[in-house]
């Protein structure tokens, strides 16, 4: 099973849109100040006067997902109770390390989910493990504990999809993908709307498998070029093997048994999310990810701006920063070397002023470029090809104060 591993949280440089390494978090549960044991509590809203509570003291601690079907989880405390994976309410579910929940308990007769959610003791300093963005699927529930440990629960409709890295050298720090989930539910998808998993360029060679294995048969779907992708079975899944840096949105058809999905390998070495976001900010801002040879000086980073009202897109200029905030409290240089944005990986962290607010604009196309292309000649693109990586602010809200979705589309 995929190692991943998740270590750096970002902050937007300023306020305004960020392109990210990592899954954003919240303030959540020191919890590697007072370690893990592998016990932890999946409690969730089950209609009784107090939360459903089912322990887990078996959850790995290296980083991999550990895996349950949901017909094994059952309530300890009201019996007859068993937890479903399928369309769970994230905000009424949430996991909390058994020492704290314990804690909690005997200091409480009776209490409510937001009162499991909201409990904080100057010990623990927080016990409710909130889902940090795990996405909900169709027939599975997701779960990252802090980083401490990853869960999923999944239903027997289940068939999840993963894109691992199959070369050594090149390991980005956010790990496998945007989304920070090793596998996706392919249930419902469609060669229109696939389940997408993202690499970055650097990664030629991946490995597609299923969550129990092979896919019986993976198929390009969308290739102008047949050669520009090689496609062989290896143990475990099928390796893919990327010709041709043009082609970054491959959809493949997958086969498991009786079901069949389409997957999009989205490769990408731009990370957009937004993340407390000021709607009257001008700042457009931008992670990039490339090879540790190189320096943020070696790229050029655009956002063609689309505007609400019509009018023409603008496209600007994105400038390396001096400095930013790590969100530890740290200030950092704007160019991370020595591996700073993985394994062979640097990042560069760059910004620039909109002529409008954002909350003026529909969305942002980002394209990443060598430095170097003239009037008569074109360095060549690193990260978005076409319009470029769109980061859509109509359908993603924006607030002040809390974290919004990660948001990269097909163009």
């Amino acid at each position: 099973m995929k190692k991943h591993n998740n270590k750096s949280r970002v902050l937007p440089l300023g306020i305004g849109l960020a392109v990210c390494a990592s899954l954003f978090a919240t303030p959540i549960m020191s919890a590697r100040a007072i370690g893990f044991d592998g016990n932890a509590y999946l409690i969730w809203d089950c209609g009784e006067s107090t939360p459903c509570y089912h322990l887990f003291s078996d959850i790995r601690t290296d980083n991999s997902y550990t895996i349950y079907s949901d017909t094994n989880v059952t309530a300890d405390n009201h019996a007859g109770k068993t937890f479903s994976a399928v369309n769970v309410n994230t905000n009424a579910t949430t996991f909390a390390l058994k020492a704290a929940y314990d804690t909690y308990k005997a200091a409480h007769s009776t209490h409510t989910m937001q009162d499991v959610m909201d409990y904080e003791d100057g010990d623990h300093n927080r016990l409710a493990l909130n889902p940090l963005e795990a996405p909900t699927e169709h027939n599975a529930y997701t779960h990252f504990g802090d980083r401490n440990f990853k869960v999923m629960i999944k239903s027997a409709g289940y068939v999840g999809a993963s894109v691992q890295n199959a070369t050594d050298g090149y390991e980005p720090d956010f790990g496998n993908a945007l989304n920070s989930v090793v596998y996706r539910d392919i249930a419902g998808s469609t060669q229109a709307n696939p389940t997408v998993l993202h690499t970055i360029p650097q990664q030629t060679e991946v490995i597609l498998t299923a969550e129990d294995g092979a896919f019986d048969s993976v198929v390009a779907m969308n290739l102008e070029n047949a050669n520009a992708i090689t496609i062989a079975p290896v143990s475990g899944g099928h390796k893919v093997t990327f010709n041709s840096a043009y082609y970054d949105r491959i959809i493949f058809k997958v086969t498991k048994g009786s079901t069949t999905g389409y997957v999009q390998i989205f490769r990408t070495a731009v990370q957009v999310q937004q993340t407390d976001v000021n709607p009257n900010s001008k700042a457009v801002n931008a992670i990039v990810y490339f090879d540790s040879a190189k320096g943020c000086a070696n790229f050029d980073v655009y956002a063609k701006l689309v505007y609400k009202n019509g009018s023409a897109q603008r496209t600007i200029k994105l400038a390396p920063t001096t400095s930013h905030d790590d969100g530890l409290g740290n200030i950092e240089p704007g160019c991370l070397g020595a591996h700073g944005g993985g394994t062979g990986l640097n990042k560069g962290y760059y910004t620039a002023q909109a002529d409008v607010n954002l909350i003026d604009l529909s969305g942002i196309y980002f394209t990443a470029t060598n430095a170097g292309s003239t009037s008569t000649t074109y360095a060549g693109t690193v990260s978005g090809s076409k319009k470029g990586i769109y980061m859509n602010l109509e359908n993603t809200p924006m607030e002040n104060t809390k974290w919004g979705k990660i948001t990269p589309e097909r163009n």
